[in-house]
């Protein structure tokens, strides 16, 4: 992997994490190209791009907290970052934000579902509270949805969002 300009500023210790993460995720990814250049973006939590001749540049928003530390993106941001690229490239997975992160769930074990779904529906309350329970959730009815795709269901993203929100275990009040 290597950096733009603006994303060797960085600590080395971050970046170090953010390239040990890509290379966690690389597996679930077959179809990403081995040269990735990572850099940085203030306009998104991530975009990842690919050129013609299968050149990757993954870009982050990694800012720097007050405390003056670093905060590495999550894996849910990553991974849905690299799920574009499949987008990119395989008629089989629909264009657009929704389905990205619905194919992206499918895809992931719930380990690495550390955050919530970026676009899909989620209720405030289970977004702010995300845990384990709702990634092994969200991974099972992806998997049910993309099943039901196959099967000839054209609103499985709609079907995943209204089974999500009825089988997810709600946070209790001032918890």
């Amino acid at each position: 992997m290597s950096l733009t300009r603006r994303a060797r500023t960085v600590s080395p210790h971050l970046i170090e994490e953010v390239e040990k993460r890509i290379r966690q995720l690389r597996p679930f990814f077959p179809e990403m190209k081995t040269k990735i250049t990572i850099g940085l973006t203030r306009a998104y939590d991530g975009m990842a791009f690919q050129t013609d001749a299968g050149h990757v540049r993954l870009m982050l928003d990694i800012r720097k907290a007050r405390n003056g530390d670093y905060k590495a993106p999550t894996y849910w941001t990553l991974a849905h970052e690299l799920m574009h690229l499949d987008q990119f490239n395989n008629k089989m997975v629909p264009s657009g934000e929704r389905a990205c992160d619905l194919h992206a769930l499918a895809r992931l074990p719930p380990r690495f579902i550390d955050d919530s779904p970026s676009y899909l529906v989620i209720p405030r309350s289970i977004r702010d509270r995300w845990d384990e329970d709702h990634a092994k959730l969200a991974h099972r009815l992806a998997i049910e949805a993309l099943t039901r795709r196959r099967r000839g269901l054209r609103n499985y993203i709609c079907w995943w969002e209204k089974q999500f929100e009825n089988t997810a275990k709600w946070p209790r009040r001032g918890t």
